[in-house]
Order: C-alpha cells, then structure tokens, then sequence
C-alpha cells in the first residue's frame, strides 16, 4: 500500500512533456474555463482555417505533440485537454457541450475536428449534433462501441498488466515492459519503428500523467450511447485513418464506421497501431495533410 501510494503521488506530480514549436520552444498555454467552472489547458496557435484536436481516453492535448507544430504553418490548431470533473446528471454529450463553448469563445467558425479513439467518438457526436459548426472530420483509430470480445483471453488478461506496469513500476523498469508490450502489440503499444515516441509518450505524458479513475471514466459516458445508429446522418466530409496492427480497437470497427458515414474515406498507416499518430507522425501527418489540401480544395478555400 505503501509503494502504490509513491507511485501515485510520483505520478500526481508529472507534468506532461511541453509541445514544441519547429525551433524547440515551448507552444503557448492559456487557461480555458467552461460553464460549469472546469478549468483546462489550451494551445490556440497559427492562423487560418480552425483545426480542432480532440485527444483519446487519457485526455491530456500533448499527445498531439508531433502534429501541432507541423500544421500551425498553414492552419490554426487548437487542442484542449479532456475536462476530469463530470457532475452526477453528466452524459457522454458533456464533451459536445465543451467543444461548442469552445469553438464559439474562441471564435473559430466552423472547425474541421480530428479525434484520436475515444476523441473520435466525441467528434462523431458532435458531428451529428452540431453539423453547422463542422467543417470536416477526422478520425484516427476510432471507436464507436465500447467492446472487449475481439481481443482474446489471453489480450484481455494482458492489457490490465501492461497498464499497470506503465503506471506503477519505476520508469527503468516500466520502460523495458513497455519494449516487451511493444512487441507483442498490447494495449496502446505497437512494434512499428517509432515505437519509442509511444514508450516516451505512454511514460512521461499520457497514463502516468492522468489516473485510471478519470480515462475509465471518461470511457463509461460512452458506454451509454448509440453511435452506430448515428453515422449515416453525418454530413461532414470525413477521413477515417487507421493503424492496421492496432488490437484495443481492431481495424474491423474503423471499416464499419466509414462504411456507415456518407463522404468518408479510409486510409490506412502501414504498420502502425492504435497511436500511429505519435508512433509514425511523418506518415500519419501527410496522409492528413493531403486530405485537408483536397477538403479545402473542394470549398474553393
């Protein structure tokens, strides 16, 4: 009980490693207040068409640490963390509410939003729900149902220790079980050769840096919706991106939501996994970058 608690408190008091700029400086932070009094972090760099980042479960905006710097040369980007306070009466569409306030005190106009995993489900609802406000969609690895039954026993009974290994052993040792899970694609971790931008990112900015209780969370609010049934009313030019050697939400789920969504399109990252946005950015960024120069292309901007 006593070394849970270190680890905790050691964990408590991480700060998530800063995004830089192309000359190594830090992006600028401001303090962003919703409606309901919950404070986060925002970066708001760049000018021009508004880019809206939507992290995953974990929640923190870091981990679009290798895309910010790359498209603020050509566009504004925003990214916020995930709000950790929910109160009793709170849905999953908290999360739509957040962007709304969002997009309209910043005063961005439509966005094209980009949601990783979890945040894709949050694009898609807002999406539906707030068409007038979306310019396009962008959903990396995403995730429209909550299920374990594709992984396996053996997958399933891995991912609880992978997390606590990266969440509670000392950083030497949590970093060799990390090497290990990326060989054996568990959990978020992928064999592809950027594999150690994901060990980086999973040990010193996205599990340790948030606890268990708020990502898990998070993840309940969605267990509570009917994404599916949604996607075919989404009118929003969408690019579905996916990493192929991602097991935690299998490539299955991402063919179904393109499928299901009017103008989308599917593209693959060969070799990556569930966060080949930081494991293989070079490749994810100009997959995207290629997209938005079409998308905008198309409405004569």
């Amino acid at each position: 009980m006593a070394y849970a608690r270190y680890m905790l408190r050691r964990n408590d008091l991480l700060q998530p490693e800063p995004v830089l700029d192309s000359d190594g400086h830090p992006l600028p932070e401001c303090s962003f207040e919703y409606s309901d009094g919950e404070r986060v972090s925002l970066i708001d760099a760049g000018s021009g068409i508004s880019l809206l980042w939507i992290p995953g479960a974990d929640g923190p905006k870091e981990t679009y640490r290798y895309q910010l710097p790359w498209f603020m040369d050509r566009y504004r980007v925003l990214a916020a963390d995930l709000r950790e306070g929910f109160g009793p009466g709170d849905s999953f569409d908290r999360f739509v509410d957040d962007l709304t306030e969002l997009i309209q005190k910043r005063e961005t106009g439509p966005v094209v939003l980009v949601g990783q995993s979890l945040g894709s489900a949050i694009g898609m609802r807002f999406a539906y729900l707030r068409p007038d406000l979306v310019r396009g969609l962008v959903l990396a690895n995403p995730v429209a149902r909550i299920s374990y039954e594709h992984v396996g026993l053996n997958r399933v009974a891995l991912v609880p220790v992978a997390r606590a290994t990266t969440r509670y052993l000392p950083t030497p040792l949590a970093d060799l079980a990390a090497r290990l899970w990326c060989k054996s694609n568990v959990w978020i971790y992928d064999s592809s050769p950027g594999q150690q931008n994901l060990i980086r990112y999973a040990l010193w900015t996205g599990p340790r840096t948030v606890r268990s209780s708020v990502s898990s969370r998070r993840v309940d609010l969605l267990k509570e919706m009917d994404l599916p049934s949604e996607l075919p009313s989404i009118e929003a030019p969408t690019l579905v991106i996916k990493g192929p050697e991602d097991t935690y939400c299998p490539s299955a789920w991402a063919l179904e939501i393109d499928s299901l969504i009017p103008e989308s399109r599917y593209v693959e990252i060969p070799r990556g996994g569930h966060c080949c946005h930081i494991s293989l950015p070079g490749a994810f960024n100009r997959v995207l970058d290629d997209w938005l120069d079409e998308l905008l292309r198309g409405t004569g901007e």
